[in-house]
């Protein structure tokens, strides 16, 4: 299909003369903007996974507040997404709890901060957050509670501090889990996307490239044109996913 004019069907280079002359529009390329915010999502997620580590070990050391944090990363795992997106609207409406106290603040009018391109992207990101530590947390959850009691005893009668044992052995022995979570990030780095459909239908320059797919695609039925980019980002993928396996495969496994 890449290789097929979508008009006649017959065998063409069209698809890929589209994509070459949209990249070179530069700033005004729309695949180049999609990109840009895929790999904010990409960073995004990539930042999640240390977060993710350092919130699981906060639950692991049972500190105080952890229920709470625990209860607030798990709600998402639970209740539709379609739901969480209403309500994280109705907060920033003009009429929510986070348009009030912004004004309350600054004494100005708050911005319309999902229908204003300054501010819509942004705030997609941070309900990703919320909504994406979840599964990270309990990964790394698993992986910490079989660590033996007894490591950690000995690690306290020789006077670690809680830095230390985070860092110096906690860390390396959920290794593994880190460097899994790492891959699959990074392999899947134009898969990178937030709930665009449900926030703005790619409106206000929050498209990504798999929301610009699913339009070109379903929305407007230009399947030769979307298998033209799903090649072409297919080829920029191999490399880093070669990259980022051969350093997973020298990462020492863990044996305890």
């Amino acid at each position: 299909m890449a290789f097929k004019d979508q008009n006649t069907e017959e065998w063409s280079v069209v698809n890929f003369q589209i994509f070459f002359n949209d990249i070179m529009r530069g700033k005004d390329s729309e695949i180049l903007s999609n990109v840009g915010n895929t790999l904010i999502y990409f960073a995004v997620n990539l930042m999640m996974i240390p977060l993710a580590f350092i919130l699981s070990y906060f639950m692991y050391k049972k500190i105080l507040g952890y229920k709470l944090f625990r209860f607030l990363y798990m709600v998402p795992m639970i209740v539709s997404a379609v739901v969480l997106v209403s309500i994280y609207k109705n907060m920033l409406s003009s009429s929510g709890p986070v348009s009030k106290v912004y004004e309350w603040l600054t004494g100005k009018t708050a911005p319309f901060f999902i229908y204003d391109e300054r501010y819509a992207t942004l705030t997609i990101v941070l309900y990703t957050i919320w909504t994406g530590l979840g599964m990270n947390i309990i990964l790394f959850s698993g992986a910490m509670s079989r660590i033996p009691a007894s490591i950690i005893e000995y690690a306290s009668l020789d006077g670690v501090n809680p830095i230390q044992e985070m860092f110096r052995i906690v860390l390396p022995i959920v290794s593994p889990t880190f460097t899994t979570l790492m891959l699959l990030s990074c392999v899947g780095v134009f898969n990178a996307s937030g709930p665009i459909l449900l926030f703005t239908g790619g409106m206000y320059g929050t498209s990504t490239i798999s929301y610009w797919m699913y339009d070109r695609v379903i929305l407007n039925n230009q399947y030769n044109y979307a298998s033209a980019l799903g090649l072409m980002l297919t080829l920029i993928s191999l490399p880093i996913f070669f990259v980022v396996n051969f350093l997973n495969k020298h990462v020492p496994e863990v044996e305890f």
